[in-house]
């Protein structure tokens, strides 16, 4: 589904396209109701089960380093809008601590939560102008038992090539944020 500047999916009016993916594309948009700006995600058919567990996932965050989600609808989530870029090149390691820092602490509340991101990677990480560090994306998240129903549980392992895939990036990319932020402090 592909929408253009000016369409509105309810009180949200479509800016423009700020990224595209496999899952979905997404739209910087106006939220003509409280007058700021959004993410709106939207989904793709295929991947109905897995965006619901998206929006599970981040409803049940609140955490400073991870981005917000305000509202959700049919295929698609409204989420804060980060303004920044993903982390580029070589950085002076004072500034890689004070991101790993922040990224370890949004991994932490969300492993508190019984959530695993399984997809962190420069492109979901977004360096807000002020500093701020946000973790985006839990669309691969893996809920821990009984923090989802079993049906959508069951749907995302049976899908051999989506699972495998999750798990090898969350294997790889993710160590435990207990152990990172140890090795930090």
């Amino acid at each position: 589904m592909s929408l253009s500047a000016g369409e509105r999916l309810g009180p949200y009016e479509i800016v423009s396209q700020i990224g595209a993916g496999g899952m979905g594309e997404v739209y910087l948009a106006k939220d003509t109701r409280l007058g700021r700006e959004v993410a709106v995600k939207i989904s793709n058919q295929q991947f109905t089960e897995r965006f619901e567990r998206e929006a599970r996932a981040i409803a049940s965050l609140n955490h400073p380093n991870i981005c917000g989600l305000f509202d959700v609808g049919p295929n698609f989530l409204v989420m804060e809008y980060v303004e920044g870029e993903a982390p580029k090149g070589p950085l002076p390691l004072d500034e890689v601590l004070r991101i790993a820092r922040q990224i370890a602490d949004a991994l932490s509340e969300a492993h508190e939560k019984g959530i695993t991101h399984r997809d962190l990677k420069p492109a979901n990480i977004k360096l807000k102008p002020d500093g701020t560090v946000k973790v985006l994306d839990f669309g691969l998240a893996k809920l821990s038992p009984g923090r989802e129903d079993a049906s959508s549980d069951q749907a995302a392992t049976q899908s051999p090539t989506l699972s495998m895939a999750a798990t090898q990036a969350g294997m790889i990319l993710v160590p435990q944020p207990t152990w990172l932020r140890n090795r930090l402090s």
